[in-house]
């Protein structure tokens, strides 16, 4: 028993010594304050997204794709995802109305599985505003930005900590005078575990270059990568309130 006990003991602490830690930001810290306005100018500015994209979805080696979804969402507050086989025919479609989820399965069941339902769609569980966001190349409202900490290398690429209901978010920067500055990353972690990480593409030009062509999210904990790539973008278009019903 005393063998047992002090394996058990010696062997926990080893456990947790080799989970992967939060790495340093790396840079020099400077003031936060001129970049916060950036931001938020950059979360304002859009308020509707019209979109078509590919979705692929890679869960524990399992691969799922989509080649036609239709993206709509209105001020971060509803949003509507619709997956259309090839012969142009709805197969799911998932609709946050500002309040709660619905799904409309391709045999015209409606469920209201919660938050769960971005989960079960998209293979990764984030919040329905957040995921707006995320998908614009943009952050959400920045809930206390006297906390906010920079830091930049001399290359001109800055990260921006935010602190936001317990959990802290990364913002990835590039700054410099011949571009607008554009988010690159975002990473959100909670404590020292890493609850998801976004990466952008910025390379190619669709219809409104104010979004990125690639948004790609990856919870590498649950071994889960999910994959937007636009083909056709338009922000800032009117949108009716049909979208978000069903």
């Amino acid at each position: 028993m005393k063998i047992s006990r002090f394996i058990v003991l010696v062997t926990i602490p080893l456990l947790f010594s080799c989970l992967p830690k939060k790495p340093e930001i790396a840079g020099t810290r400077v003031p936060a304050g001129p970049f916060l306005p950036e931001l938020e100018q950059q979360r304002t500015a859009i308020t509707t997204l019209k979109a078509i994209a590919g979705i692929e979805i890679v869960k524990g080696g399992r691969k799922r794709s989509f080649d036609t979804v239709g993206i709509v969402f209105d001020v971060r507050r509803r949003l509507r995802l619709e997956a259309f086989n090839p012969l142009g025919q709805s197969i799911t479609v998932l609709i946050w109305d500002g309040n709660e989820v619905l799904v409309r399965l391709q045999d015209g069941e409606i469920k209201k599985p919660g938050q769960a339902g971005i989960e079960k769609l998209l293979g990764i569980s984030i919040d329905a505003k957040e995921l707006c966001a995320l998908l614009s190349g943009t952050v959400a409202e920045i809930a206390r930005p006297q906390d906010a900490q920079a830091f930049c290398e001399k290359n001109g690429s800055c990260v921006i900590e935010l602190q936001e209901n317990g959990m802290e978010r990364r913002v990835h920067m590039h700054t410099s005078s011949s571009s607008p500055v554009r988010v690159t990353e975002q990473e959100l972690y909670r404590g020292e575990a890493l609850l998801y990480q976004v990466r952008y593409d910025w390379s190619e030009q669709i219809s409104n270059g104010s979004i990125p062509t690639k948004v790609i999210i990856e919870n590498p904990g649950k071994q889960v990568m999910l994959t937007i790539k636009y083909s056709e973008a338009d922000p800032n278009l009117p949108v009716s309130e049909d979208a978000f019903q069903l």
